[in-house]
């Protein structure tokens, strides 16, 4: 491109008298032309190396997201154990305290917490009452939270051991009710892990977590629970055939 374009530059100040200008017009446009094309070539590159840079930072960074997420959860999974719960103890619904731990570990009971605004509790209580002859073989309670209450709200609710002033499925005897302090920062912490990895229906839907009486959680899922696969993989999990989830949350299919 330099020595055609110096050979046009000497022909049109007469300094040269055998240079064929029609042809070397030719040849710096196509020089010049290449030199376009390599330029536009060479910019691809770029873009493309670009963007593979920063698909390989977005992994990493979705890698060290999830580690830290990981390392989150399983220090709240140390936590779960220290929170409370009234649990009943007679039909006639009269309850007392103890805390998770004591309830797993010397009453041998698996955990389902299910945590959402009242709607989804409410569904969430309704399946679970169709299920209440596997609870009962398998030793598992359910622990609805709903979320958006007051702890006046929270307690104002009725006790449940009048007549008619709860619904039945609320009222069951594996149904467990959350008390004391630690259930609200508990709850929200898996809340916002879940939003991190679904977004904000999470809210909406809600979560549950599915927890062996060894204190594993199992299955953490957002949205409508199915009990029956629940129990399943809880009689798998107590007998050594099922392997801890590996995804910290799941979408619940029915």
């Amino acid at each position: 491109g330099l020595i055609t374009a110096s050979g046009v530059a000497a022909a049109m100040n007469g300094l040269r008298s055998d240079v064929d200008l029609n042809t070397e017009y030719l040849n710096l446009a196509i020089d010049f032309g290449a030199v376009a094309l390599f330029a536009v070539l060479a910019k691809i590159d770029l873009d493309k190396g670009a963007e593979l840079d920063a698909s390989v930072e977005e992994k990493v960074r979705r890698k060290k997201e999830m580690k830290k997420l990981t390392k989150a959860m399983r220090e709240r999974e140390k936590l779960f154990g220290e929170l409370s719960l009234d649990v009943r103890v007679t039909e006639q619904g009269d309850t007392r305290t103890a805390t998770l731990a004591t309830m797993q570990g010397m009453a041998k009971q698996h955990v389902i917490l299910v945590a959402g605004p009242g709607r989804a509790i409410r569904d969430a209580l309704r399946g679970a009452q169709l299920n209440k002859v596997n609870f009962a073989m398998t030793n598992i309670l359910v622990v609805p939270y709903e979320t958006g209450l007051t702890e006046a709200d929270r307690a104002s609710k009725p006790s449940g051991s009048g007549f008619g002033d709860r619904p039945t499925y609320e009222t069951q005897p594996y149904v467990a009710e959350p008390v004391g302090p630690g259930w609200e920062e508990f709850i929200e912490a898996e809340m916002q892990t879940a939003i991190k990895q679904a977004g904000e229906k999470v809210r909406d839907d809600g979560i549950a977590l599915v927890v062996a009486n060894d204190g594993k959680v199992l299955r953490r899922g957002v949205g409508r629970v199915p009990w029956k696969q629940m129990v399943d993989e809880l009689e798998e999990a107590v007998t050594g055939e099922k392997k801890e989830s590996t995804v910290p949350f799941l979408e619940f299919l029915e």
